[in-house]
């Protein structure tokens, strides 16, 4: 197939122009007709170059930006230079069979054409094959591989399109493989190829089933004489309380240090304030003048909330941690009974705290 190379990035700069401007395509944005513009100028100068696959690529990109007939014409014909006929096909069907609206650009126009033409020579070198598979009726999970690309199921055992040249055909199913084949193909050849599925020896095996004489241990029976009796539930009430022990410990660390932290935080602040009513007051004569004395009580008040916030901080912190490790100490210890299991509570007062619990 011969194509006018000097003119193809001429041709396919028109016709992007003309479907840049147009209004009768789907609304896109500038940067996105831009953007297809820009992608399609460089797929076409790549085809000129004969760099098929750049192309193939640039292409794709500009018609997932903007659909025109003219991506679709030189991504069928980039195919086409790689052997890749049944791409081709399709690109061009797709062309062919699209309805124009009266008011499409003629560089539409001529894509459409162009394709009819040109599809005509790329249907002789498709060929054909036949994949069948022996066992397949009673196969699990059937997988069947061409050049390592997964075809659907429903493809075994009919023919279907296929480039010409050489393929690797592979076949598996649960507990099951098959030897690979190696196919060859020219143009428009048809042909068939049949793989066995055979036991895997690399397949996990089956759960063996309960020995002779014996039947498979079901679940609550009674343990057999001699067996050491276990009490279920009272073993998953202790793990159970012992392991919301072991959260309930980690969450009053986490109270604890927040608390420590604030208590820290607001004592610093407690002792900003008291060191600036001291610097006021700090002028000859040791007392505070009359028109500083509003700003002074101001900084005392601050200072003593400040202190008092800090004390609540420090025993919220304490009484945290402490109950963090008391809990932490009694998680790896159960109860038989639910009235029996400790409890721990920490309380907070107004400049104090502490922890009471149930032990």
């Amino acid at each position: 197939m011969r194509y006018l190379q000097s003119s193809a990035v001429t041709g396919c700069a028109i016709a992007l122009s003309l479907c840049v401007w147009s209004t009768t395509v789907h609304a896109q944005t500038d940067e996105q007709r831009a953007g297809a513009r820009s992608l399609a100028t460089e797929g076409a100068t790549a085809f000129k170059d004969g760099r098929y696959k750049d192309a193939v690529d640039l292409f794709t990109k500009a018609e997932s930006l903007m659909h025109a007939p003219p991506h679709l014409l030189y991504l069928a014909r980039s195919h086409v230079k790689l052997g890749q006929y049944v791409k081709a096909r399709e690109a061009y069907l797709r062309i062919t069979k699209e309805q124009l609206p009266g008011n499409s650009p003629q560089a539409f126009r001529d894509a459409q054409a162009t394709a009819q033409k040109e599809v005509s020579s790329v249907d002789p070198k498709i060929g054909s094959l036949e994949i069948k598979i022996e066992g397949a009726e009673a196969a699990k999970d059937l997988s069947v591989r061409i050049d390592g690309t997964p075809i659907a199921t429903v493809l075994v055992g009919v023919p279907h399109p296929i480039d010409p040249g050489e393929h690797r055909i592979e076949a598996s199913a649960t507990g099951f493989r098959a030897q690979p084949q190696t196919v060859r193909l020219g143009d428009g050849d048809k042909t068939s190829t049949t793989l066995k599925l055979e036991v895997d020896p690399n397949a996990a095996p089956a759960a063996a089933p309960p020995a002779a004489g014996g039947a498979a241990p079901q679940l609550g029976a009674a343990p057999g004489p001699g067996a050491p009796v276990r009490d279920s539930s009272t073993s998953m009430e202790s793990t159970s309380s012992g392991s919301g022990m072991r959260i309930g410990a980690y969450a009053a660390f986490g109270v604890g240090a927040v608390g420590l932290g604030l208590g820290t935080v607001f004592l610093l602040q407690s002792m900003g304030k008291q060191s600036d009513a001291d610097a006021l007051c700090s002028g000859a004569g040791g007392g505070c003048p009359l028109s500083k004395k509003a700003e002074v009580d101001k900084l005392d008040s601050d200072a003593k909330s400040a202190g008092t916030l800090s004390v609540v901080g420090y025993a919220v912190g304490g009484a945290g941690i402490a109950a963090g490790v008391v809990m932490l100490i009694l998680s790896g210890k159960s109860e038989s009974t639910a009235s029996n299991k400790p409890a721990v509570y920490p309380w907070v007062g107004v400049g104090s705290g502490g922890v009471a619990g149930r032990f």
